[in-house]
């Protein structure tokens, strides 16, 4: 779909806007050729991001101890990742610092 340009949009806004309210479909305004923005009549439910239960997509099996050896185990996998990361740092990976510019 490609969009009306924002110019134009605003000089012919009010004919836009009785085209729009009179059922003849949106009008896509934006920029570049590219949609921004769609004029769309009253009352229209809006196209965002719908979120909506989705039962059946997630099933948790297992016990709480099962829950809890997970979570142990989670964080061991992070805490040794935290001490490789400050082994590579504290190795002497030193940062070079910019010479200050003369004027």
């Amino acid at each position: 779909m490609k969009a009306l340009p924002i110019g134009e949009a605003r000089r012919r806004l009010p004919e836009l806007v009785r085209r729009v309210a009179g059922g003849h479909g949106s009008v896509a305004i934006g920029r570049g050729g590219r949609p921004e923005v769609m004029l769309v009549p009253a009352g229209t439910p809006a196209r965002g991001v719908t979120r909506r239960p989705l039962p059946g997509l997630v099933e948790i099996v297992g016990s709480e101890d099962d829950f809890e050896r997970g979570g142990k185990k989670l964080r061991g996998v992070i805490e040794a990742s935290l001490r490789r990361t400050a082994g590579l740092i504290g190795r002497g990976s030193k940062v070079r610092r910019a010479k200050p510019r003369r004027s």
